[in-house]
């Protein structure tokens, strides 16, 4: 996990008293409590019998998940007192229904704690009931941090941009997570996750996302046991507006990179791809990241500098498209190569101009098609999410 969650230590009590003269109500195992019977059977008694004070999660109960909060409501009655405390003495605040039939804790419980539990309710007629027991909550394995693309920082990106969930702890029970994984989009819009692995789950819309849509993400993975005793760190939530549709197309038996923006073309740069040997991969890219000055170093995939393809070399103005090191950037020395035959070790060479231009206009999101190689890019490299059908895109989700 990231960090070690310091677990938030509270008590949740609810005190009261019951009529003088009158025994304490007993407790069931779901958290309801009723008045025992009393000689007589007077109508008091059975107004009594009509009150009935609900806590969930039930009392009594150890090991609970605290994905939700604590409530207490009341059948037959209204909540005349609901106190809630940590271990120390603090109280945890918590929101009474105008109607005082419900309450709700603001907050959720620690994990590893014990919580002592009492809530007080009056019948129509001015007679107390009391509930009261304990809430023990799980204590896990350890914790699992969910941290996600795109970070909080980036608000604006292009119509291709997936949402991706890193987790760095193993999720074994996949569906348990991904029912508290919300994507709300205005418009709405159709979309999917899928998981790449135990450690890794996407979020496409069906098509790209279209220009001017805001996306919200709630990842409410706290008090959620995602397999084998580990649990969900924390909660987070993430907005993001999606700008113009910007796609940058080539093919490679024509070598020029055709800029397009909301379906109109607005720019053509001369390229050269992959040399055979070190094609360029076809397919629907996204870009990564930028860098205004980035080391091409061959090593980074396998290549010793010092090998006849082997190189170290600063260039300007570099698009990531692929974690395999695919790039759009400077390539001055092959300019007289652009738009002719391919020379570059599986990038795509421009300009310097160009280069910067693209640099200067695209940013992570904008999406970038490549055809005619012959070799495909796989979906995992980078964010080739745009490379599976719908279809078995939907069919990586754990709850299809």
């Amino acid at each position: 996990m990231r960090c070690a969650l310091a677990a938030v230590a509270l008590a949740l009590t609810v005190t009261g008293c019951t009529p003088s003269g009158a025994g304490s109500s007993p407790t069931d195992s779901t958290g309801t409590t009723s008045p025992g019977s009393s000689a007589g059977g007077s109508s008091s008694s059975a107004a009594l019998e009509a009150v009935a004070i609900q806590v969930s999660p039930p009392l009594g109960i150890t090991g609970f998940a605290p994905q939700d909060p604590v409530t207490v409501r009341v059948d037959g009655g209204t909540l005349t007192e609901v106190t809630v405390l940590a271990p120390d003495g603090t109280p945890v605040a918590g929101v009474l229904s105008a109607d005082r039939t419900a309450w709700r804790a603001g907050e959720l419980l620690g994990y590893d704690r014990t919580y002592t539990v009492s809530a007080r309710a009056e019948n129509p007629g001015g007679n107390p009931m009391t509930a009261a027991g304990s809430i023990g909550t799980a204590s896990p394995v350890t914790l699992t941090y969910a941290s996600a693309f795109p970070h909080p920082d980036l608000t604006d990106v292009g119509v291709g941009q997936p949402i991706a969930l890193y987790f760095d702890e193993d999720v074994t029970d996949r569906a348990a997570v991904e029912r508290r994984l919300t994507v709300t989009s205005t418009p709405p819009v159709e979309g999917a996750w899928n998981w790449l692995s135990d450690r890794e789950v996407h979020y496409r819309p069906r098509e790209f996302w279209p220009p001017g849509t805001h996306v919200e993400v709630d990842v409410s993975i706290y008090g959620v046991n995602v397999g084998n005793g580990i649990y969900g760190q924390e909660d987070r939530h993430l907005e993001f507006d999606v700008h113009d549709q910007l796609v940058a197309r080539v093919d490679s038996a024509e070598l020029a990179l055709r800029i397009y923006r909301n379906g109109t073309l607005i720019k053509t740069m001369p390229t050269a791809l992959g040399k055979p040997g070190y094609e360029t991969y076809s397919g629907t890219y996204v870009v990564m990241d930028q860098h205004a000055e980035y080391t091409m170093d061959s090593s980074s995939y396998g290549v010793p500098i010092d090998d006849a393809e082997g190189y170290r070399i600063e260039v300007e103005y570099a698009s990531r498209l692929s974690n395999t090191g695919i790039f759009v950037h400077a390539a001055p020395w092959s300019v007289p190569d652009q738009g002719v035959r391919n020379v570059s070790h599986g990038c795509l060479n421009v300009s310097t101009a160009d280069a910067q231009w693209f640099y200067e206009n695209f940013g992570r999101g904008d999406v970038v098609e490549v055809s005619g190689t012959g070799v495909p890019l796989a979906s995992t490299d980078g964010f080739g999410d745009w490379n599976i059908s719908w279809a078995d895109w939907r069919a990586g989700s754990a709850l299809t």
